[in-house]
């Protein structure tokens, strides 16, 4: 298992695997804090195309600024690793807490569809289509703070579009419908 990154970040778990990356918690060493270490699987650094996206995710979510967006504090690459390093989140993906309890009852669900649609808000004033919300991507921390992560097939309106024309990009259950149909995502 990796032991540490960039010489500062030291690494505590493997918290979360994706198709991209693996996330692990880690003791940032000069900062005195734990924080989220996403690295990016070293035989797709090899990719283009996936360097660019890793890479997109960090630029897209460190534009932004909001309480319900999950903080990037680092981005790099060292000993041929590519790493986003973010806030770590104590608490539990919404798909880990419906799948625990349950159906949620109307004033939590509203509560956090709240924060949700805020954040959301938030990203689309800054011209960043996140493109693939889902309860995967949505950490609720335990004092019932909502935290959006994941943004990396995000869309700014100033980046280059890395598919093909009508090529689908998100999770099926979750995609818009005109996302669906292959045309391009906006905020609706």
């Amino acid at each position: 298992m990796l032991r540490e990154v960039a010489n500062r970040y030291s690494i505590i778990a493997l918290i979360g695997q994706g198709g991209m990356a693996d996330v692990y918690k880690a003791f940032d060493t000069i900062l005195n804090r734990v924080v989220a270490v996403k690295v990016l699987r070293s035989k797709l650094s090899e990719d283009p195309m996936t360097l660019v996206r890793f890479q997109r995710e960090a630029y897209a979510a460190s534009k932004l600024s909001h309480p319900n967006i999950i903080d990037i504090y680092d981005v790099g690459e060292a000993e041929g690793l590519h790493y986003i390093v973010m806030e770590f989140v104590r608490g539990r993906t919404l798909k880990q807490l419906v799948m625990q309890r349950g159906a949620l009852d109307v004033p939590e669900a509203v509560a956090i569809m709240k924060q949700l649609t805020s954040a959301v808000s938030h990203a689309h004033e800054h011209q960043i289509i996140h493109r693939d919300i889902k309860p995967q991507n949505v950490l609720i921390k335990d004092d019932g703070t909502v935290k959006i992560t994941d943004f990396g097939i995000a869309v700014a309106n100033d980046s280059i579009q890395l598919t093909w024309n009508n090529a689908v990009m998100g999770s099926a259950h979750y995609l818009a419908p005109e996302q669906a149909q292959g045309k391009e995502p906006d905020p609706a």
